[in-house]
């Protein structure tokens, strides 16, 4: 009777010891997930993005609606959906500014930016760090002045296909001393404009000058397709002596031949050349127009500046 009962015993451990996991295994596929920390959830929503936060993630529960007002899940506002209407994004980058309460530090968006909206920004982020704007509207060259002043933090200032006037870089000097990057990036556009006055030198070189003048900690700065001749580039040699990239593509008015071109390489770690490739380069496409074959047309061009 003993050894029968001993058996029994042993049966039941064996049983009870392949029931546990099982039993787990079960609890975990109806594990409810909004038991989770609010933490934990906070960092996953965090990664989805401020559209998603917006359209979607705030309006699953109570819970979420209620972990989604937490600043810090807004902070990075990114928004490059360009098949929205103008109305959808203006509501969502509004309404990510607004719970990021003063704490947003990145902000990179595509297409719908108006002088409206930056001033928005402005005068709601004095934290922000990193500022990208692609293809906006034209009225926003006029605003950065204004902006600037309100952006004391700003480490990245990134421009494409938009201008930035002198007076923006001037108060981008005074204002925002912690400046490192800066790209004013456009599609070049090779037309002839004939003769080289001296009221047409200043005008190509008075935003290399501003920058040569106005911020000389800079560590990186790309001025693609910028329109200076070999004038404004010396003004960024003699006052931006911390560059270790310098990024000259499609700057087809600049003559590197020579010594400019030597003191460009020994000064700079990393230079891109007027002729190199934009592969690579978001936002930008190449060529934006031209009047006559590249290679002629910049052989005129280097021609007319070659001793400036």
């Amino acid at each position: 009777m003993a050894g029968k009962k001993k058996e029994r015993s042993y049966k039941e451990k064996v049983e009870i010891t392949f029931s546990r996991p099982k039993q787990q295994s079960q609890e975990e596929m109806i594990r409810n997930w909004l038991e989770l920390p609010s933490v934990v959830i906070a960092n996953i929503l965090f990664r989805i993005g401020v559209v998603d936060l917006y359209e979607n993630a705030q309006k699953v529960c109570t819970t979420w609606h209620k972990i989604c007002k937490n600043p810090a899940l807004w902070k990075i506002i990114h928004i490059d959906d360009r098949s929205g209407s103008f109305e959808r994004q203006d509501a969502i980058l509004k309404h990510a500014v607004d719970r990021s309460q003063g704490q947003l530090v990145d902000i990179n968006i595509a297409d719908f930016a108006t002088p409206e909206l930056l001033h928005y920004v402005a005068e709601r982020s004095s934290q922000l760090k990193r500022l990208e704007f692609v293809t906006c509207c034209i009225g926003m060259m006029w605003m950065w002045p204004r902006a600037l002043k309100n952006f004391p933090m700003l480490e990245e200032l990134n421009l494409y296909k938009i201008g930035i006037s002198k007076e923006g870089i001037e108060t981008a000097g005074k204002c925002c001393p912690l400046l490192k990057t800066l790209k004013v990036n456009q599609e070049s556009c090779l037309i002839w404009h004939g003769g080289s006055d001296l009221t047409s030198l200043m005008i190509r070189n008075r935003i290399a000058k501003a920058i040569g003048e106005n911020l000389p900690e800079l560590r990186h700065l790309e001025l693609i397709g910028n329109k200076m001749t070999n004038i404004g580039l010396q003004s960024i040699l003699k006052g931006c002596r911390h560059l270790e990239l310098l990024d000259l593509r499609e700057c087809l008015y600049i003559d590197l031949k020579g010594e400019l071109g030597k003191k460009c390489s020994e000064n700079i770690k990393c230079v891109k050349l007027p002729e190199d490739s934009l592969e690579g380069c978001k936002n930008l496409n190449g060529y934006g127009c031209m009047t006559c074959d590249y290679e002629s047309l910049r052989t005129r061009l280097l021609r007319s500046f070659r001793n400036l």
